[in-house]
C-alpha cells in the first residue's frame, strides 16, 4: 500500500473484531499468519471461543462427543487460557478429517439401520424423503405398497431433544422439493397438480407449530399458511426445483427468505425468485371491497391470481425475479446465491443430437449471462451446487459419471473427473467441511466421499493432475451388507393391490423391451448403403431414431435393474454422519466418528 493508505492491519482493534465475526475459519486461519500484531488481535477477540461455540450450539451430535471426548463442560470453554478453544477446534477439525478420511478397508463406521428417532413411521408408510440440517431432521412419509393410500405426511425432528416436533399429515399430494428455513420458521413444498391444464402449487408451512405436539389442540391435518400457484408461469406450469436461502441480498435490498422456483411450459421456461415473509392479513390491510365470507370455512378470504389468502397468521410473497429462458429446463438441478443462479436445460428426445447446456444467470441484472456446453445429449444432471469457497465456480455431475467444475464468470469449463455414476438426483450431496468441500455420490449400493480440493485451474502442477487425483476419493461406505434382508420387503412393496391382475412394473418393462427390440430391428432391416441421393437423408434419419432407441433400450434395462433391486434412494451427510435412504424406505446410519477396525475377513475364531 502507499504511504499514509489505510490497510486492514490499521484499523481499529474494533473495526477489526467486527470483520472476523463475518469471516470463516479457514480465511481467519490463513489471515492470523499475517504477522504478530493481527495473530495477538484474533486471539484477544477470542474470535476461536466464539467460533467453537457457535459450531457446537448450532451441530448438537457434535457437542456430545466433544466433551465427552476432552472430558470438559460447556463452562469449561470460558476459561482465561485463550489459546485453549483454538487448540481445540483444530483438534476437532483434524480428529473427524482424519476419521473421514480412514482407509475403507482399515475401519468401518458405525452403522445403525432403522434404529435413530427419526425412523418411526406407521406399519403402512414408508419414509420416501430425508432432510438433513445441524438443528432438524425432516422425512417424508408415503405409502408402503401399492395397496395402501395413497395420502402423504411429513415430520419435523428435533436433533437436540431427538423428539418429533411437528406433523403434517393426510396431505393428497406428494410434498416434492421440501425446503425448510429454521431461522424464519417456514416449510415450503411444491405440490404436483394433477390435472395437465393446471399449473403447480407451492405449500408453505410453518416449520415448527404454534402449539406443541403434545397439546391436545394440536391438529396435525391443519392447512398450508399459504398456497400460492404458480399460474404467471404458465398455463400448465410445472415447477422443477425449490432452492431456499436466508437472509439474501439483493443490492442493498434484505429478504429474509428467498426461494428460487424454475417453472417451464410450453418449450419455455421461467426461473422465478420468490421473497417470503410472515405476516398477518386483515381487511384494514386491504380494501373493504377485496374481501369475502367463505361458506366452506366461514373465514374471510382474498382471492387473488396465484390463490386465496386467508384472514390472520400467512406469508407474504413477493417475486423479487424474472428471467426467461428459452429452453426446458432440467428437473431438480439448481441452485443460486446473491451472484450467480445455475440450471440446465433439457434436450427433447425427438432431437437426440442436442446438447446438454448450464445456463448461468448473473443475478445483478437478472438476465442469462451464458449457456455452456455441459454434458452429452439426453444426460440427465444428477447434481449441480455453487462452491461454497469460490463464488465462481460451480461443481455438477451428470448421469454418464462425469464431475465437472464451471468458472461462471469467464464462461467455460474448467476440469472433469470420472466418479462412479449416481443412481438419481437425490443421491449427490454436497457439504462444507471446516472450510473444505466434500461431495458425497451414491451408486446402487455404495456412497463415495470426494474432497474437491483439486486443483481448478490448468497449470504445470496440474499436470500430476492424475496421481493427485486419487486421494480426492477419500472414502466409500456401502450398505451391500443389508441390501439381502432387504429384498423381500421390496417385494412386498411391488406386489399389486388385492384384485389386480400380476402385472408388475418388471413385466411391464420387459413387454416394452420385447416392443422396442422389434422397432430396433426393422429400423436396422432398412438401413441399407444409399443409393441414390434422396435416400440419404431417409438413411439418415434412421441413423437418428436407431440412436434414439438403442439409447432408450439401455434406460429401460437400467430402469429395470433400479425396481427390481433394493437401492440408495437418497443420501444426506453432516459433519460426522452419512444418512443413506434406501427404496425400500430403511434408512442406514453411519457414525463416521465412531468408525472401529474392521474385523479380518474369513473364519470364525
Amino acid at each position: 500500500a502507499k504511504e499514509g493508505e489505510a490497510t486492514i492491519e490499521s484499523l481499529p482493534v474494533d473495526c477489526l473484531g467486527l470483520i472476523l465475526d463475518m469471516l470463516d475459519p479457514a480465511t481467519v486461519a490463513v489471515f492470523e499468519r499475517v504477522n504478530k500484531h493481527i495473530y495477538h488481535v484474533i486471539e484477544t477477540h477470542q474470535y476461536w471461543r466464539k467460533i467453537l461455540k457457535k459450531l457446537l450450539i448450532s451441530h448438537p451430535y457434535l457437542s456430545q462427543k466433544c466433551y465427552k471426548t476432552w472430558n470438559l463442560s460447556h463452562e469449561d470453554l470460558d476459561s482465561e487460557d485463550l489459546k485453549l478453544c483454538k487448540k481445540l477446534y483444530k483438534n476437532l477439525a483434524q480428529n473427524l478429517n482424519m476419521h473421514w478420511k480412514q482407509k475403507s478397508d482399515l475401519y468401518e463406521p458405525a452403522v445403525y439401520r432403522n434404529d435413530k428417532f427419526f425412523c418411526q413411521h406407521e406399519p403402512s408408510q414408508k419414509i420416501l424423503n430425508l432432510k438433513v440440517t445441524g438443528d432438524y431432521i425432516v422425512t417424508v412419509l408415503g405409502p408402503r405398497t401399492r395397496s395402501d393410500q395413497n395420502i402423504f405426511a411429513i415430520k419435523v425432528y428435533n436433533r437436540h431433544t431427538e423428539k418429533c416436533v411437528n406433523e403434517l399429515t393426510n396431505l393428497k399430494d406428494k410434498p416434492e422439493y421440501l425446503v425448510f428455513s429454521s431461522k424464519y420458521n417456514l416449510l415450503v413444498a411444491k405440490a404436483h397438480e394433477s390435472c395437465r391444464t393446471l399449473p403447480d402449487t407451492i405449500n408453505i408451512w410453518s416449520l415448527l407449530p404454534d402449539k406443541p405436539i403434545t397439546d391436545p389442540e394440536f391438529n396435525p391435518e391443519r392447512p398450508p399458511l399459504r398456497s400460492f400457484v404458480l399460474r404467471s408461469s404458465g398455463v400448465g406450469a410445472r415447477c422443477t426445483s425449490l432452492v431456499l436461502k436466508e437472509d439474501f441480498y439483493f443490492g442493498s435490498s434484505h429478504k429474509e427468505v428467498v426461494i428460487m422456483a424454475p417453472t417451464r411450459y410450453d418449450n419455455n421456461s421461467v426461473v422465478r425468485f420468490l421473497s417470503l415473509k410472515r405476516a398477518q392479513f386483515c381487511p384494514e390491510s386491504y380494501k373493504k371491497n377485496a374481501w369475502r365470507n367463505c361458506s366452506r370455512s366461514g373465514k374471510n378470504i382474498i382471492s387473488t391470481n396465484s390463490g386465496i389468502i386467508n384472514e390472520g397468521d400467512g406469508v407474504a410473497i413477493e417475486e423479487v425475479g424474472r428471467v426467461m429462458v428459452p429452453h426446458l429446463v432440467q428437473l431438480g438441478t439448481a441452485d443460486f446465491s446473491d451472484k450467480w443462479a445455475i440450471l440446465f436445460s433439457e434436450a427433447p428426445r425427438e432431437l437426440p443430437d442436442r446438447q446438454i447446456q448450464i445456463i448461468v444467470i448473473d443475478m445483478s441484472t437478472m438476465s442469462v449471462k451464458h449457456m455452456l456446453k455441459a454434458y452429452e445429449p439426453r444426460i440427465a444432471v444428477y447434481g449441480a451446487s455453487l462452491h461454497q469457497q469460490d463464488p465462481d465456480i460451480a461443481v455438477t455431475v451428470g448421469k454418464d459419471g462425469y464431475l465437472k467444475v464451471f468458472d461462471l464468470n469467464l464462461g467455460r469449463e474448467l476440469t472433469k473427473q470420472r466418479v462412479p455414476k449416481p443412481m438419481a438426483r437425490a443421491n449427490c450431496h454436497i457439504m462444507d467441511f471446516f472450510g473444505t468441500t466434500r461431495f458425497l455420490l451414491g451408486s446402487i449400493t455404495d456412497i463415495h466421499v470426494f474432497s474437491l480440493q483439486f486443483p481448478l485451474y490448468p497449470s504445470q502442477e496440474a499436470r500430476m493432475d492424475r496421481i493427485e487425483r486419487r486421494r480426492e476419493h477419500i472414502r466409500t461406505v456401502s450398505i451391500h451388507e443389508d441390501v439381502y434382508s432387504m429384498v423381500e420387503e421390496r417385494n412386498r412393496q411391488l406386489a399389486p393391490p388385492p384384485g389386480f391382475p400380476v402385472l408388475d412394473p418388471l413385466l411391464q418393462l420387459q413387454q416394452n423391451l420385447a416392443t422396442l427390440n422389434q422397432v430396433n430391428q426393422a429400423i436396422e432391416a432398412n438401413i441399407v448403403g444409399p443409393h441414390l441421393p434422396e435416400e440419404v437423408d431417409r438413411v439418415e434419419q434412421f441413423l437418428v431414431e436407431f440412436r434414439a432407441v438403442q439409447q432408450r433400450i439401455h434406460d429401460l434395462n437400467q430402469e429395470m435393474e433400479a425396481r427390481i433391486s433394493v437401492a440408495i434412494e437418497a443420501v444426506a451427510a453432516d459433519l460426522r454422519h452419512i444418512f443413506v435412504l434406501t427404496n425400500t424406505g430403511d434408512v442406514i446410519t453411519f457414525d463416521i466418528w465412531d468408525s472401529v477396525q474392521k474385523k479380518p475377513a474369513g473364519g470364525m475364531s
